[in-house]
This record gives structure tokens, C-alpha cells and sequence, in this order.
């Protein structure tokens, strides 16, 4: 299988990719499938050490001994293969209905709804085999530009200037996903169906949201982002920060004159202009 982040190799009891770091989904399913039969191993064991111990002879506690070997291999055999049994028939019924999801995948491409891209893709088990592998580059750059829109949309100004941790983490993130979006994808794992000239030109209108998303909601400028694919990591973070900083001080400017002018408009309506308006209106 394949990493659904980067697309390098990745095998099933991996957590992390080895090549990006991204969370291996697939073996966190895999994962609650071993736990689940070792549940099923545990219950069945007790039920048949509580039964032993009624019996209490030599012959009931052999047979007890032949039956837990018995199931540890059946629960090993089980919780090895019937993860992997699930995957082929949702990879089975997902090359059933290529031409649906072929087609679903066009449409997003030609409507640039890239952000959408990734989740169908994964959502439809499109990852694994040649059907749909001229999309793996694409679905790449779409999560990065996910990815991008996340962090940029849970940012706000109380977190950024309360907390440092979280906000040193997105910015973190933030940068990363620049990164990966300008990684060169005839580089990368890709075969070179996911990598024509048709599919680099749509990775490059994905980078092209990106830095609108930049320019929109982190501050930068197109000067700025047109030079994002020569810098470093630390320095994208640390423009990233600078520019989200003077986002947030105008932010909090503006509101702070907001409230200004609701006192300022409060006090004027004083207890006498009250008054006043009252008795004038009674004489009308």
C-alpha cells in the first residue's frame, strides 16, 4: 500500500510514514480489528477456565489446554488476515464503480474544487492499485491545500496571543504544508501517468489557491508568496509568524476601536437627554 499523504511505500503495521511522518489510517483500523478479536480470545479463555474448574480432572483441564491453542491460532490467523479481507472487498467494490468515481474526480479537477479531492479519493478506497493511480500526485496537493485551509480557518486571535504551544504547532503545520506544496512532484513516488503535463498544470492551479489563501487570511502579499517555493522551512515560519502577528494586532485594533465608539455613543445618551425625550414626548 501507499502512503495517502506523500504516496511512498508503506506497509500495513506502519503508524507513520517513514518518508513524510503523516498517520498511516489504514493501520489504525487494522489495529482496532486485532483488538477486537484479542477481546473475542480473552471472554472465550475465561469461559473455559471457569468451566475447568467445575471439571476439575486431568482429561477436562488437557481438553481446556488443546482448546486455548486452538484459539490463539485461530485468533492469530484471524486478527492477521480478516483486516486485509475487508480491504480487498472494498478495493473490489470500489474498482466496480471506476467509471463513477473517475468521473466524480473530473468533475472536482474541472470545477477547482480541490479542497473536496482528497476526502473522496480516500472515502471511495481509490488509494491502492493502477485504476485510479493517475490522480495520486493530484490527491497529494489537494490534502496539502486541505490542509492549509484547516489550520488557516481554526486560527484565531485568543489562541494565537494566549497560547503558545498550539500556535507554534500550527505554524509548524502551516509551513509544512507550504512546503509540500511546492515539492517538485516528478521527484517524488510517482508513476508517470499521475505526472503529465495535464496533472502538473492542475498542481499548479492548486498551488495557486494556496496563495490565495495565503494573501486572504495569513497577510502575505503576492510579492511574498511568489518567493515561498526558494525559502527554507525556518524561514517560511517565521514569515508566517510575522505576517499572522500584524493580521491579529490589526484584528484586535479594530475591535478595540469598536468598542470604543459603542461607549463613547452609550455615554452621549445621557440620563438628562433621557429626560428630555420623555417629557417631549408626553407633551406630544
Amino acid at each position: 500500500m501507499k502512503c495517502p499523504k506523500c504516496g511512498a511505500p508503506l506497509r500495513m503495521e506502519e503508524k507513520f510514514c517513514t518518508y513524510c511522518g503523516a498517520p498511516n489510517i489504514l493501520a489504525a483500523k487494522h489495529q482496532a480489528d486485532m483488538d477486537h478479536y484479542e477481546r473475542e480470545f480473552a471472554e472465550t479463555q475465561q469461559e473455559v477456565l471457569k468451566k475447568s474448574r467445575k471439571a476439575g480432572s486431568l482429561a477436562a483441564m488437557l481438553i481446556v489446554l488443546v482448546i486455548m491453542i486452538v484459539l490463539n491460532v485461530i485468533a492469530g490467523v484471524i486478527s492477521a488476515d480478516a483486516w486485509q479481507i475487508k480491504y480487498d472487498r472494498r478495493k473490489q467494490q470500489s474498482a466496480k464503480h471506476a467509471e463513477e468515481h473517475i468521473a466524480a474526480m473530473n468533475r472536482m479537477i474541472e470545477e477547482k474544487d480541490y479542497i473536496s479531492v482528497r476526502d473522496y479519493y480516500f472515502d471511495n478506497d481509490m488509494a491502492d492499485g493502477e485504476t485510479f493511480e493517475a490522480y495520486s500526485a493530484i490527491v497529494h496537493y489537494a490534502g496539502s491545500l486541505e490542509d492549509l485551509y484547516s489550520t488557516l480557518c481554526n486560527f484565531d486571535a485568543y489562541s494565537f496571543w494566549q497560547s503558545d504551544s498550539p500556535t507554534d504547532s500550527r505554524i509548524t503545520y502551516l509551513a509544512s504544508d507550504i512546503i509540500s506544496l511546492y515539492e517538485d512532484p516528478k521527484n517524488s513516488y510517482y508513476r508517470d501517468e499521475a505526472v503529465t503535463d495535464d496533472k502538473i498544470a492542475v498542481i499548479e492551479d492548486i498551488r495557486h489557491q494556496a496563495e490565495g489563501l495565503l494573501v486572504a487570511y495569513a497577510g502575505f502579499d503576492k510579492e511574498e508568496v511568489g518567493e515561498l517555493k526558494d525559502m527554507s522551512k525556518a524561514r517560511i515560519e517565521e514569515k508566517v509568524r510575522e505576517n499572522l502577528e500584524a493580521v491579529f494586532e490589526e484584528k484586535r485594533e479594530a475591535e478595540e476601536a469598536e468598542k470604543a465608539a459603542e461607549a463613547e455613543e452609550t455615554e452621549s445618551f445621557s440620563v438628562e437627554t433621557f429626560i428630555e425625550q420623555v417629557q417631549g414626548g408626553a407633551g406630544v
